[in-house]
């Protein structure tokens, strides 16, 4: 009881210091900060222009113009792949990912009018969010390599998790199809 009670007065004690001019200065400057962050809010939200998304993504929303196609063909007439498969709850690079990963470095710099998009997927196996993340995940280690050759502006992350899945049984063989990044060309 004693305890309560000396608390009681230390917490009187305190509050008689503070007075309430000391109050009113601290809460008019709050305000006055409030104000100034809510006309930096106005000023962005001015230049915002919304687009409205339907919920729907297809491959064929890319351009359809005759350099995609004869370029790309010219790639997959070579055999180079157009997906990169990875490993269980992983983002790494192997030696052979590497070497097409070069393949594609090397088409973009001999068609600087074609831009990429990596489209990153993983298996069903964890939360969505995580599968968001490890497909983004993979998706940017595949865009490290290519930054090595300067190609960083023309190239897009996107990252569908588990939502896109190329084979839709549950056992290793299918999960190991879904692991992926694909390129997309535009």
């Amino acid at each position: 009881m004693l305890k309560i009670i000396s608390l009681v007065a230390a917490t009187v004690l305190l509050s008689s210091c503070f007075t309430s001019e000391e109050h009113d200065q601290k809460v008019s400057t709050k305000s006055s900060t409030v104000d100034a962050e809510e006309n930096i809010v106005k000023a962005d939200y001015s230049r915002f222009e919304s687009q409205q998304y339907d919920g729907s993504y297809s491959r064929e929303d890319a351009p359809n113009s005759a350099v995609l196609q004869n370029a790309t063909a010219e790639l997959k007439d070579e055999g180079v792949e157009f997906v990169l498969y990875f490993s269980y709850d992983d983002s790494e690079i192997d030696e052979a990912a590497t070497q097409t990963i070069i393949k594609h470095a090397n088409f973009m710099r001999d068609n600087p009018e074609l831009n990429l998009r990596l489209e990153g997927h993983a298996d069903e196996r964890g939360t969505r969010e995580y599968n968001l993340a490890l497909g983004e995940n993979r998706a940017l280690a595949v865009k490290e390599v290519l930054g090595l050759y300067d190609l960083d502006s023309r190239i897009a992350v996107i990252s569908f998790g588990e939502e896109m899945p190329l084979v839709r049984n549950h056992d290793e063989s299918a999960w190991g199809k879904n692991r992926r990044v694909e390129f997309v060309y535009q």
